[in-house]
């Protein structure tokens, strides 16, 4: 299936958010994540299916100010 990771089309057959992280080498633990803007919790990357042509944004925490 093709997704959009972070802007960039992605093909994969992972069935949840929770698969596709970790096909993509992402540390689960230290990411935030929203599929087609929504934000989706830590605690449902199991249950979320992903699907054709969804938007994920992964985004880590950075120090600073």
């Amino acid at each position: 299936m093709k997704l959009y990771l972070n802007g960039d089309l992605v093909v994969t057959q992972e069935k949840n958010l929770a698969g596709l992280l970790q096909e993509k080498s992402i540390d689960a633990t230290c990411v935030a994540s929203a599929i087609n803007g929504n934000f989706v919790p830590r605690s449902r990357y199991q249950d979320t299916v992903l699907k054709e042509n969804m938007k994920i944004e992964i985004v880590s925490p950075m120090q600073g100010g």
